[in-house]
């Protein structure tokens, strides 16, 4: 039988499994603004700037300290609303 990624991350350095979750944090991040972009008809060939996501995920990360949640929440001019927690 495989291991389990719980196991794996353990025997990980704290460094290692810290640089795993950053990098994964600001793909999730990545993922939900394009699929954002996707249901309010954004162009298709709309790419999302590195810097955008680096500023939300270091937002995030600020909130998330004193014990808080960041959601993005779009109100549409047609009353339609989109939005996530990062």
């Amino acid at each position: 039988m495989g291991r389990k990624l719980e196991d794996i991350i353990a025997e990980q350095s704290q460094e290692v499994v810290y640089t795993a979750e950053e990098i994964a944090s600001k793909q999730l991040i990545q993922l939900r603004l394009m699929e954002l972009l996707k249901r309010i008809g954004a162009d298709a060939g709309f790419q999302i700037d590195s810097c955008t996501v680096d500023g939300l995920h270091q937002l995030k990360q600020i909130v998330e300290s004193s014990g808080g949640k960041l959601r993005l929440h779009i109100d549409l001019r047609d009353d339609s609303s989109h939005g996530f927690k990062l």
